[in-house]
């Protein structure tokens, strides 16, 4: 025993260790922070968190039922039309129930139906929304539900915006509702185009499919743009989300909620952004600005004196480098209101005033010439003047002597599956003749509840039928 004790001590006296070659683990440690008096984490969660829940009330699901086409995988192309239901995201943007969304969601929309989240007083039932107006240019729409006292967000001033700022992006992604997703300001001014007059909100923030027309919200809960698209390849999320700048999305959503459209000046240009590869190939005096195009005979910039080639500098004093600069001019301007533009005519700095004018659109001026006339048909949306000896000549070889003229649609309640456009001319319903305005009002308003209305029109010299409603 004694020899063996001295051995061992005489091997450590050595650095030799008897249990080499074997694992001894460590001691067990407590990796958690400790307890401190303030944890910065712990407050920025708790502030995100507090966030969220004043947000979400405002966050809808906008449920849209439409007819849709079933590709048939034979040959590609859709041969079977099905009813279709998808989902999207909408923000409550006032306290008298006005929601925006995109237009693409509910473009072709036959019935539009809003679901609200859970709150402390429990869920809402889901009302039925009216469309007020769409544009397609800006993808933006604004619906309308019933009642008051809606809880809703307000819009932030988008050209605050800073690279690197936290935004959510709150919508239902799939269907999963109110998801919430985190990220930053990628870029607060991207122009996927350098002619496009429009610029969108990049951010990191996680959108997939079913976060379109949800908000893109900032640290105080304020909107700070739309969702609208992804760039993929995939078809996920890769980072590259896009929403419409709040700024824009105001203006829009008060022009579609007093107008039902947007109004557009224009000034009768074709215009497009010079870039270095345009200026060096067409000897221009600079690599930036508005080249003129085209100058439309008749319209307000041909009057004017502008001419082919110009290159629009300034706008009301205000400096233009490329098109969406000099889109936003033209869009924040009233119809009718001289504009001052500085040109660039060969190397020679000119200063035109061009009148804004409003363009021409087949529907107002059918309904200018005829508006003394012009009766509501309320059950099919449209004002409505007689196929007579009077109107025929604003007709192209009209099929038949009697008529109702579509002068202009009305706002209102009733979504259709296809839509009647100024101009055409309504000849039946349901196979039935309308000869008159009267004897249309009384065939549509005869239809008992749930039945098909289908309605024969000539439009641009062509019968066609077009399904109004039915399943």
């Amino acid at each position: 025993m004694t020899i063996r004790v001295s051995l061992f001590a005489a091997m450590l006296c050595l650095g030799s260790d008897p249990l080499a070659g074997q694992t001894v683990p460590a001691p067990a440690q407590n990796l958690a922070r400790p307890a401190v008096a303030r944890n910065p984490l712990d407050d920025f969660s708790q502030t995100v968190q507090r966030l969220i829940r004043d947000v979400s009330p405002a966050v809808v699901d906008v449920v849209v039922q439409s007819f849709g086409g079933l590709e048939n995988q034979s040959n590609g192309r859709a041969n079977t039309v099905s009813h279709q239901t998808r989902e999207a995201t909408g923000v409550l943007i006032s306290a008298d129930g006005y929601v925006v969304t995109n237009a693409h969601v509910v473009l072709t929309a036959q019935r539009i139906q809003i679901r609200f989240g859970d709150t402390p007083a429990g869920r809402r039932p889901p009302v039925q929304a009216e469309i007020v107006g769409i544009d397609q240019e800006t993808d933006l729409a604004v619906l309308k539900i019933p009642g008051a006292g809606w809880n809703f967000l307000p819009f932030a001033d988008s050209s605050k915006l800073h690279q690197g700022e936290v935004v959510l992006a709150v919508g239902n992604p799939r269907g999963l509702e109110n998801s919430v997703s985190m990220g930053i300001v990628s870029a607060a001014e991207r122009m996927l185009d350098p002619d496009s007059s429009q610029a969108f909100v990049q951010t990191d923030a996680p959108i997939n499919p079913g976060n379109s027309g949800g908000p893109l919200v900032n640290t105080r809960g304020q909107i700070a743009g739309i969702n609208t698209f992804i760039v993929s390849s995939s078809g996920g999320n890769e980072g590259l989300g896009f929403a419409i700048p709040s700024n824009l999305v105001k203006e829009i959503c008060a022009q579609l909620k007093h107008y039902g459209r947007v109004r557009r000046g224009e000034l009768g240009v074709v215009v497009r952004s010079v870039t270095p590869t345009i200026a060096k190939a067409l000897s221009l005096p600079q690599e930036s600005g508005v080249l003129i195009q085209d100058v439309t005979p008749g319209k307000a910039a041909a009057e004017a004196g502008v001419q082919i080639n110009d290159i629009v500098v300034r706008v009301k004093g205000r400096s233009v480098t490329n098109l969406r600069q000099f889109s936003n001019n033209l869009f924040r301007s009233e119809i009718g209101e001289k504009l001052e533009l500085e040109v660039l005519r060969d190397s020679a700095r000119i200063k035109l005033e061009v009148a804004l004018q409003e363009p021409n659109r087949d529907g107002d001026a059918l309904l200018d010439q005829l508006k003394e006339r012009a009766v509501p048909v309320a059950r099919i949306g449209i004002l409505a003047v007689p196929l007579d000896s009077e109107t025929a000549g604003l007709i192209s070889e009209p099929r038949h002597e009697a008529g109702t003229i579509v002068a202009a649609r009305l706002q209102t309640s009733f979504i259709f599956q296809e839509e009647l456009e100024p101009g055409d001319v309504i000849f039946g319903i349901n196979g039935q003749p309308a000869g008159s305005i009267d004897g249309l009002k009384g065939l549509v308003n005869g239809l008992p509840e749930g039945s098909p209305l289908v309605v024969q029109v000539q439009r641009q010299g062509i019968l066609r039928y077009l399904v109004l409603s039915g399943d």
